[in-house]
């Protein structure tokens, strides 16, 4: 479950202050799919950045299962995004890797062992109907 409450932020250009966003709050619950759309400029990237605290709000809270990321640390943020699945506009795929080998990479780097590598990655080929690719190489 995703939620976020009263998410608000600003940044600072020069002695401006531009509000990218305002008292945003929406929940996702747990097991959903959600899109955001909207037109250039109208704070879509800004508000993902901020619900996986890439970008840390001005004010608001994100939570998480129950956890909010905002009062973490970085060491602790960066434990509990162990545990968080992002995909990104620009996901920038290796051309080395299959597709099998670019979902295993992060299991890899945390030192997840082999049969939990494999059992995640077949998990989440065959959650998004990808099964059947991957031992194919992400186009360019």
């Amino acid at each position: 479950m995703i939620k976020l409450s009263h998410i608000s932020k600003e940044f600072q250009q020069g002695s401006r202050t531009i509000t990218a966003l305002s008292d945003v709050s929406l929940h996702v619950p747990a097991g959903q799919i959600y899109g955001v759309i909207g037109a250039s400029g109208a704070g879509k990237s800004t508000l993902i950045r901020c619900a996986n605290m890439l970008e840390r709000p001005t004010s608001g809270q994100v939570l998480v299962d129950g956890q909010d990321l905002t009062t973490l640390s970085e060491g602790q943020l960066t434990r509990a995004r162990r545990q968080i699945g992002m995909i990104f506009q620009h996901f920038n795929l290796l051309s080395s890797r299959t597709v099998y080998g670019n979902i295993a990479l992060p299991l890899e780097l945390d030192n997840t062992s082999r049969a939990d590598i494999k059992k995640r990655v077949t998990e989440l080929l065959d959650l998004v109907g990808l099964a059947d690719k991957q031992d194919a190489y992400p186009a360019n």
